[in-house]
């Protein structure tokens, strides 16, 4: 059995590109993104909105896949869209720790 993979995202936010989007195409581009993730089995287990604190990072959410292959399968779907063109983050993957 394939362990489940976390994924922390250190959301910078949106780009210039998304900001050039018309409102329509930015929600038809948005749901397009949530798509992706249904069709992997992501489940949000935390958001969090941290600009209050860190003026480099708007928010921050973890994210679980239930295996690497389903994850790869989002990052290429997501290389389709063209994503990174319109958010920018810095991610960090992972697996439980057994560990106390």
């Amino acid at each position: 059995m394939s362990k489940a993979i976390y994924l922390l995202v250190l959301a910078q936010g949106f780009t210039e590109a998304w900001y050039q989007l018309s409102e329509e195409q930015q929600n038809s581009l948005w749901a397009k993104v949530q798509e992706v993730d249904q069709r992997a089995g992501a489940k949000w287990l935390v958001r969090c909105n941290s600009r209050w604190a860190d003026e480099a990072i708007a928010g921050w959410v973890v994210i679980e896949y239930p295996n690497i292959e389903a994850y790869l399968n989002k990052v290429a779907e997501l290389e389709e869209l063209n994503w990174w063109r319109y958010f920018s983050a810095k991610t960090i993957l992972g697996t439980d720790s057994e560990e106390p």
